[in-house]
């Protein structure tokens, strides 16, 4: 279990960002120290993702302290207002994700609507599967194997409820200046999409290991990020078929949330011209416009 201690940083991180938003005076330089702690809470779970073999989770973590100190930086030095605006969107998503890890009738109550969910799903298509009961709460879903008859336990846990995904986007509407109509319209498609492609998420990694469909390259995978027999199969369905297709359908999502709240996209535009990844625009070519004068040859 994580230290108590990690989790307090990530708590004075995002209560330094709301205090932003009261104190201008000091804001830039209470966001700055709220960038620092946030990029240090997610580099201090490095072991975490260590331990879950996950290439994704450990390639952001090892560059959140660095980053989190350069965009601290930039804040207090530079004083770029949209890294304030950014740091209100990452004070919203941990108001909207911290309850649930926290509290635990809320955590509970999410991992056991998930699992039941994912459940029902598959037991509709047919897989020959069990929800039972682990450390209390009915999150553990038994698939049985149709060629062996060997069963394969997945555990549900907060990080496959799809909290955070939603949380990311709640506090990304919740932050930019536009009327409530177009925020419930982005919340409206946002949040049901991301419910309903977790499920899919959970339901394919579950049948993909207990079915033992990506066991290619198992002594390898074993060999390079440990693991025990038939973990393959999971490693490939999990830690890089569903990782990656979340990348691909977070940035599908967010490009269709913009169209409803273009402000968002010109939030993603300033930082983008803050860091210097966007193109240089193209200088117009100014009109040479000659004048009767300048035209008519001299006597």
């Amino acid at each position: 279990m994580e230290l108590l201690s990690i989790w307090l940083v990530l708590w004075l991180a995002i209560a330094l960002f709301v205090a932003s938003i009261f104190l201008d005076r000091r804001a830039h330089y209470i966001a700055a120290a709220g960038w620092v702690l946030f990029g240090a809470f997610w580099f201090a779970r490095l072991p975490v993702y260590l331990d879950e073999n996950s290439a994704i989770k450990i390639a952001l973590s090892l560059a959140a302290l660095p980053a989190g100190v350069y965009v601290g930086y930039l804040v207090y030095l530079q004083r770029h207002d949209v890294l304030l605006k950014v740091s209100q969107m990452v004070a919203a998503m941990g108001l909207f994700y911290l309850p649930f890890v926290f509290v635990a009738p809320l955590n509970q109550l999410l991992i056991e609507h998930t699992a039941a969910q994912t459940f029902r799903i598959q037991s509709l298509l047919g897989i020959d599967v069990a929800l039972q009961e682990r450390d209390g709460l009915d999150k553990m879903l038994v698939v049985t194997n149709p060629a062996t008859g060997e069963e394969w336990r997945t555990y549900i846990i907060l990080a496959c409820t799809g909290i955070g995904a939603a949380s990311m986007f709640a506090g990304i509407i919740a932050a930019v200046d536009a009327p409530i109509r177009r925020k419930m319209q982005a919340l409206a498609f946002a949040i049901p999409v991301i419910y309903l492609l977790n499920l899919v998420r959970n339901v394919f990694i579950s049948t993909a290991y207990g079915h033992q469909w990506f066991s290619y390259g198992e002594p390898t995978v074993l060999n390079v990020v440990g693991g025990y027999e038939g973990y393959a199969s999971f490693f490939w369905a999990d830690k890089v078929i569903s990782q990656g297709g979340a990348v691909v359908a977070l940035v599908a999502i967010l490009l269709v949330v913009s169209r409803i709240l273009p402000e968002v996209m010109e939030v993603v535009d300033d930082v983008l011209e803050v860091f210097g990844l966007t193109p240089p625009a193209e200088a117009e070519p100014e009109a040479e416009a000659a004048t009767d004068a300048e035209a008519k040859p001299s006597d």
